[in-house]
């Protein structure tokens, strides 16, 4: 789980980084990132509720 923590981490400073940039390639990259990296939390979720079962 503290995997995910650091997933959750890692997504909101890319989300962050994103409100801040100017340049919209960069906004894009950071979003983009947050997204793949919500995607990887919800995969290690679901391995991790799928082992419990």
């Amino acid at each position: 789980m503290s995997d995910c923590l650091s997933l959750k981490e890692q997504a909101a400073d890319h989300l962050r980084t994103a409100l801040n940039a100017d340049d919209p390639d960069t906004k894009n990259f950071h979003i983009r990132s947050a997204l793949q990296f919500e995607e990887c939390i919800e995969a290690t979720e679901r391995t991790e509720h799928a082992q419990a079962d």
